[in-house]
């Protein structure tokens, strides 16, 4: 499959929004809604995180 040149600039998930500052913005607001003012336990948001990076392979 072919692939994008890297520039060295912004990795995947930042440059992609980079090209679309309101999408970013949206996405921003919901994430800060969901991690910073939700009612999940400070534990099982780190476990979430945790097992998010795992599943996707990242050594988080």
């Amino acid at each position: 499959m072919p692939r994008i040149k890297e520039t060295g600039g912004l990795d995947g998930f930042a440059g992609v929004y980079a090209h679309c500052p309101d999408l970013f913005q949206g996405f921003m607001y919901r994430y800060g809604l969901l991690w910073s003012h939700s009612q999940l336990d400070p534990v099982l948001k780190d476990l979430i995180r945790l097992k998010s990076a795992n599943l996707n392979g990242c050594l988080y």
